[in-house]
C-alpha cells in the first residue's frame, strides 16, 4: 500500500519537472513573442482613452455586451441585451461568438473594472497565438529554429495584421489572424499523421475560425483548399495520399459539425438579414480601389488616396517587403537550384504550393480585372479585396522561414536572429499608427452601443404582407444596405425625404378594401434645417411599376418646428391609381426654394396607420414593453387584448425558424410586424389576458448536432489523453 502512494506522489511530483524540461524551448520562444506582442501593442498603451479610429468603439461595446450576456446566463452567446433598446437583437447569431465570448470572461473575471484592457489582452494573444503557430509549422517544415522563430515574428508583425488590429480595429478579423495559424498547423499535422489526436484538434481549430470570423474561415477553406490541391498534384497518386487527404477532410467536416449551431443560421436564415442585401449589391471588385498595386508594394504605411490630416489613420494596405523579399529569394533558389539544402528536400512540395498562393493572393488583392463577376455571389461576403493579405501573410511568413535557411544554408546562429528581429520589426514599423482617440473607456460603458457598425447589419428584412393599423411604419427604401446612412435614419428616426425628380420610396403593402387608412405624421423639423422659404412636404403614392402613375394625396407645411398631420387615403384620391402585386409605393418629396439644395430633417414621434380593422391593428410596442420582461434568450410577457386591436407586438426581434413562441403554454406561429425598421415578433390573440413567452432557439436541428459532435470529441479526447498519461507515468516509474 505504501509503495503505490508512493509511486503516485512520484508521477505528480515528477510530472511538472518532465514537463519543463520537454518544453523549455518552447516556453523561451512564447516569452520572446510574448515580448514582441506588447510592443506591437504600443499605439494601444493608455487604459483610459481608447484608440478610436476604425471601428473599435463598436467592438469594445460588442466585449461589453458580451459580459452582459454571459451574466445573463447566454452559453453560447447570441443576442445582444443591450443593443437596439434591448429588442433582443441575435448579432452573436450570426456574426462572431468567440472575441466577446472570451474577452467577456476575461472581461468579468480578469478585468472587472476594464473592458478595454480585456480587448487588449485578446489582441495580444492573437499576436501571441498567431507567431507561435507559424513558428511551429515553420519549424516542422524547415527543421530549423532560428528560422522558425524568424517566420513566426513576421507574421505577428505583418503589415496588414497590424492594420487590421489598430487601424481598422477590426476586432475579430484580428483574433481570427491568430486562429488561422492553428488551423494551418493542425490541417498539415494531420495531412502527414495518421494519430487521430492531430485531427481532433484541427477540427476544433476549424470550430474556433468559423464562430470567430465567416469570411476568414470562408476563404481559409478556400485557400487551403488550393494548398492541399497543389500538394497533391505533386506528389504521387497513392492510397497514402488517398488516406492524407480523407484525414484532412474529416477535421473540415467534423469542424463544420462542432460549429453546425452557428454555421446552419449563417448560411440558411442570414438570406434575409441586412449584411445580405450588402454582399448581393456590392462586388469586391468596387473596392479594388483601396488596394492600388503600389499601395500594396509600399515599403511604408501609405492610404491609397491623400488625407488632408497628413498622417496616415485608416487602411493602409501594403504586403510588406519582408515578405516580398522572401518571396523573391525563395522563387530564385527554388528555381535555379537543382538540390537544395540538406533536410529541405522532403518538404520540396511545400515551397512549390506557397510560390504559388503567395502571388495568387496578391493578385486577387490588388483585382486589376473584374473577375469577381464571374464567381458565385456568395464569395462576395469578402466584401473588400485588401481581406485577400490575410493569406499573403501566412503564406509570405512560411516562406521568410525558406528564404533564411537559403540565404544562409542553415548556418543560422544567435546574431542572425537578432539581426532578423531588427530587420523585420524595422520594416514593419509604419504600419504602428501613432495613436488618436478622445473616447474614453468609461464613455463607451455608459452607453455600449455598437452604433453604425453592427446595430443594423443583422436586421431581418423578411417582407411584411399585411398593413398593420397602429404599427411604425418602415423609413427606409427597400434597397437599403447597412452603412452610416442607414444606421443615422433608424437611431433618430428620420422621415426619408427627397427633392423633385428624385428617387426613393417604401414598397408597403395594399390596405383591405374595407379598411379606411389614415396616415398619422407627428414629428419634428431639425431646428438648424427649418426651411425660411415657403417650403410643402408632398405625400405621393405611386403604382409599383410606373413613376408617372402617381397621387399627391397631402401636403404638410415644413416652415415651422412641429408638424402633426393626418391624411386620409380615401377612393376618391387614388382613383386612377392601379395598384399590382397587393403592394404600393409611398414617397415624400420636398417643394420649394431650398437654399443650396439643404432639405429639412424631420424626427419622428408617430408614424402609423390609423382606420383598419381590428383584425390588423397592433397593441403597440410602446404599451406591451412595459408589460414584458426580458433575461438573455428568453422574453415574458403578460398582455391584455381588447376589442379594439388583435395583434400584440412584442419586444423581441423577428427571425423566422429561430424563435418558439408560446401563448399561455402552447407553442403557436408567429409572424413579422414592422416598428420603423425593425421587423418585431407578432401574434395573434383573442380578447382576454394572456402569458406568452418568445425563446430564441437558433436552428434545433442544428443545435443537436453540434452537442452529439462535442459529445464525441470530448469522449474520445479524454480517452486518448488517459492513455497518453498512463503511458507517461510508466515511463517516469521505470526511470
Amino acid at each position: 500500500m505504501t509503495l503505490k502512494l508512493n509511486l503516485r506522489i512520484l508521477r505528480f511530483t515528477s510530472l511538472p519537472k518532465l514537463w519543463i524540461n520537454r518544453y523549455r524551448e518552447n516556453l523561451l520562444i512564447i516569452f520572446l513573442y510574448s515580448m514582441i506582442a506588447i510592443g506591437l501593442m504600443g499605439p494601444m498603451a493608455s487604459d483610459s482613452i481608447i484608440f478610436s479610429t476604425g471601428e473599435t468603439q463598436a467592438h469594445l461595446a460588442y466585449l461589453i455586451q458580451g459580459r452582459m450576456a454571459l451574466e445573463e446566463g447566454q452559453f453560447p452567446l447570441r443576442i445582444a441585451p443591450y443593443e437596439n433598446n434591448g429588442l433582443r437583437y441575435a448579432s452573436f447569431q450570426f456574426y462572431s461568438q468567440i472575441p466577446y465570448t472570451l474577452g467577456g470572461l476575461i472581461y468579468k473575471f480578469i478585468t472587472p473594472n476594464n473592458p478595454y484592457t480585456a480587448y487588449k489582452i485578446m489582441l495580444w494573444g492573437a499576436l501571441l497565438i498567431g507567431g507561435l503557430f507559424i513558428y511551429r509549422l515553420s519549424r516542422w517544415l524547415t527543421s530549423n529554429r532560428i528560422a522558425a522563430i524568424l517566420a513566426g515574428l513576421s507574421y505577428m508583425s505583418a503589415p496588414y495584421f497590424l492594420n487590421t488590429v489598430h487601424a481598422r480595429g477590426a476586432f475579430p478579423e484580428a483574433i481570427a489572424q491568430g486562429i488561422l495559424p492553428i488551423v494551418l498547423y493542425y490541417i498539415i499535422r494531420s495531412y502527414n499523421s495518421p494519430k487521430i489526436y492531430y485531427i481532433l484538434l484541427s477540427s476544433i481549430a476549424w470550430f474556433a475560425l468559423a464562430t470567430t470570423h465567416i469570411i476568414t474561415f470562408i476563404y481559409g477553406s478556400l485557400f487551403f483548399g488550393i494548398l492541399g490541391f497543389l500538394l497533391f498534384l505533386k506528389q504521387p497518386k497513392t492510397h497514402t495520399s488517398r488516406k492524407q487527404l480523407a484525414r484532412v477532410t474529416i477535421s473540415h467536416i467534423l469542424g463544420w459539425l462542432l460549429g453546425m449551431y452557428f454555421l446552419m443560421p449563417v448560411v440558411l436564415e442570414s438570406k434575409y438579414v441586412s449584411m445580405r442585401f450588402y454582399v448581393d449589391q456590392i462586388s469586391p471588385y468596387v473596392t479594388n480601389w483601396m488596394t492600388p498595386l503600389a499601395n500594396l508594394l509600399s515599403p511604408t504605411a501609405l492610404p491609397p488616396t491623400p488625407t488632408g490630416e497628413g498622417i496616415t489613420y485608416g487602411l493602409t494596405p501594403a504586403v510588406g517587403w519582408v515578405f516580398l523579399t522572401a518571396w523573391g529569394v525563395v522563387l530564385y533558389y527554388y528555381s535555379s537550384s537543382k538540390t537544395l539544402p540538406p533536410g529541405l528536400s522532403p518538404n520540396r512540395i511545400y515551397i512549390f504550393a506557397l510560390l504559388y498562393i503567395f502571388p495568387l493572393a496578391l493578385f486577387i488583392t490588388w483585382s486589376p480585372i473584374n473577375f469577381w463577376h464571374l464567381l458565385p455571389k456568395s464569395l462576395w461576403v469578402t466584401q473588400f479585396t485588401f481581406r485577400f493579405l490575410t493569406h499573403v501573410m501566412w503564406s509570405g511568413a512560411l516562406l521568410v522561414g525558406y528564404a533564411s535557411i537559403f540565404l544562409f544554408k542553415r548556418h543560422l546562429n544567435s546574431r542572425h536572429l537578432l539581426i532578423g528581429i531588427l530587420l523585420i520589426v524595422i520594416a514593419n514599423r509604419s504600419w504602428l499608427p501613432i495613436p488618436k482617440g478622445s473616447i474614453t473607456v468609461n464613455e463607451v460603458l455608459e452607453d455600449p452601443k455598437f452604433g453604425y457598425s453592427g446595430a443594423v447589419d443583422y436586421l431581418n428584412r423578411s417582407s411584411v404582407d399585411t398593413l398593420y393599423g397602429n404599427a411604425q411604419l418602415p423609413l427606409l427604401s427597400n434597397t437599403w444596405i447597412p452603412g452610416h446612412e442607414s444606421w443615422n435614419h433608424i437611431d433618430k428616426r428620420l422621415l426619408p425625404v427627397v427633392l423633385e425628380n428624385e428617387r426613393s420610396w417604401r414598397i408597403l403593402p395594399i390596405w383591405k378594401k374595407t379598411d379606411n387608412p389614415v396616415l398619422i405624421l407627428e414629428g419634428k423639423v431639425v431646428q438648424d434645417t427649418v426651411p425660411t422659404n415657403p417650403t410643402t412636404l408632398l405625400v405621393t403614392v405611386l403604382e409599383l411599376h410606373s413613376d408617372e402613375n402617381k397621387e399627391i394625396i397631402g401636403e404638410i407645411s415644413l416652415n415651422k418646428p412641429r408638424i402633426s398631420a393626418r391624411i386620409p387615403f380615401t377612393s376618391e384620391k387614388l382613383k386612377n391609381l392601379e395598384f399590382h402585386e397587393g403592394l404600393f409605393r409611398l414617397q415624400f418629396i420636398v417643394k420649394g426654394n431650398i437654399e443650396q439644395g439643404q432639405r429639412p430633417k424631420i424626427e419622428l414621434d408617430n408614424f402609423v396607420f390609423e382606420g383598419m380593422s381590428f383584425e390588423d391593428t397592433i397593441i403597440p410596442l410602446d404599451v406591451t414593453r412595459d408589460q414584458c420582461t426580458s433575461r438573455g434568450i428568453k422574453t415574458f410577457c403578460e398582455v391584455s387584448v381588447g376589442e379594439q386591436a388583435r395583434v400584440v407586438q412584442l419586444p423581441a426581434m423577428y427571425y423566422p425558424r429561430m424563435q418558439q413562441v408560446k401563448i399561455d403554454g402552447r407553442l403557436v406561429d408567429y409572424f413579422p410586424v414592422n416598428y420603423y425598421d425593425y421587423n418585431l415578433v407578432g401574434l395573434r390573440l383573442k380578447p382576454g389576458n394572456h402569458n406568452m413567452q418568445v425563446i430564441f432557439v437558433g436552428l434545433d436541428w442544428a443545435n443537436s448536432i453540434s452537442f452529439v459532435a462535442w459529445l464525441s470529441v470530448i469522449v474520445i479526447t479524454i480517452t486518448l489523453n488517459t492513455n497518453n498519461i498512463k503511458k507517461m507515468s510508466n515511463k517516469i516509474i521505470k526511470k
